[in-house]
C-alpha cells in the first residue's frame, strides 16, 4: 500500500521558526490531487478509482508557515496496475456515495467553484 498527499510548491523561503529551507504552497490543495489522479489515469498505472470521506471540508486553512489553503476534505483511491506495468483498459471508476456527493455539492457552492 502507498498513502500520500500532493501540494504544488509555489515557491521556497527559510522557516520563520526554525530557518531552515522550505516551501510554500498554492491554496488549492484539491487542483493537485485531482490533477495527481488525471495523471496516473492518463498513464493507465490505476486499474480503479474512488473516493472517500476523508477530514472534510475545509475553507480557510493555515498550515505552519502559515500559507492559506482550501479542501473539499475528500480522499481520492487509486488502485495501482500490477508491477508498474499499464492497465490493459481504462480505470473502473466506483460511484461515489451519496452523502460524499451531496457534500461535495454544498462545497462547491461555499468555495465558489464551478460544478463538475
Amino acid at each position: 500500500m502507498w498513502l500520500g498527499s500532493v501540494t504544488f510548491d509555489r515557491s521556497s523561503g527559510l522557516s520563520r521558526y526554525t530557518g531552515q529551507i522550505t516551501h510554500h504552497i498554492t491554496p488549492d490543495i484539491d487542483a493537485e490531487r485531482d490533477g495527481l489522479v488525471a495523471d496516473l489515469v492518463r498513464s493507465r498505472m490505476v486499474t480503479t478509482t474512488y473516493s472517500v470521506t476523508g477530514v472534510g471540508p475545509t475553507l480557510n486553512g493555515q498550515n505552519g508557515e502559515g500559507d492559506r489553503y482550501y479542501t473539499d476534505g475528500e480522499i481520492r483511491m487509486g488502485v495501482l496496475a500490477v508491477g508498474g506495468r499499464p492497465a490493459p483498459h481504462p480505470p473502473t471508476e466506483l460511484p461515489t456515495p451519496l452523502i460524499v456527493s451531496l457534500k461535495d455539492a454544498i462545497w462547491r457552492r461555499a468555495a465558489g467553484a464551478p460544478a463538475r
